[in-house]
């Protein structure tokens, strides 16, 4: 797996047990960006920001963290299963191999070391083979609380379908596995 990850963390901070949005814009040049993203949009149907903004319960923050060099992150799921995704939708590290993280308020790392976290991935744009995985880690650091991990290597560039489930909860998101 590329050690590019969605969060930028100091290794000494990470303690791992078992082994797009449409954005306001102003000004002219970034108001012909955003009718550029729609009509990407219109191809890959990208998971927007949720208004209002999707906020976890306590101890978890307001705010994804920043990291992996991203355009901003927000949450989206629910209380039950959520994860954090690149504010212009495009999360090209995917086809090579890259962190997905995941949380719920029902994860007890203490009871649940490896979560029973599925996910399954589809390209909607083109041919594909499925991707699923079943098998999910842990992780934990400071910015964000314990979380559930799964690795993630989509077999190409393209618009991806993720469908998560985690103790009878469902979220699913688009993302653009866009070619670098």
């Amino acid at each position: 797996m590329n050690p590019k990850s969605l969060f930028l963390v100091p290794l000494t901070g990470i303690l791992v047990a078992c082994g797009p949005a449409s954005v306001i814009r102003s000004s002219g040049a970034q108001a012909q960006a955003g009718e550029a993203r729609s009509a990407e949009n219109a191809v890959c149907p990208l998971t927007q920001p949720p208004s209002p903004a999707f906020v976890p319960p306590d101890p978890w923050p307001a705010k994804p963290p920043p990291g992996g060099g991203q355009a901003g992150l927000f949450w989206v799921g629910q209380a039950g299963l959520w994860t954090a995704l690149p504010a212009d939708g495009r999360w090209p590290q995917l086809a090579h191999g890259d962190k997905f993280w995941w949380w719920s308020q029902w994860f007890d790392v203490k009871q649940d070391e490896t979560p029973d976290l599925h996910l399954v991935a589809t390209r909607l744009d083109g041919p594909a083979a499925t991707v699923e995985l079943t098998e999910a880690t842990n992780a934990y650091h400071p910015s964000f609380e314990w979380a559930m991990l799964a690795g993630v290597e989509l077999p190409s560039p393209g618009c991806w379908q993720i469908v998560a489930n985690y103790k009878g909860e469902q979220l699913t998101v688009v993302i653009d596995v866009a070619a670098e």
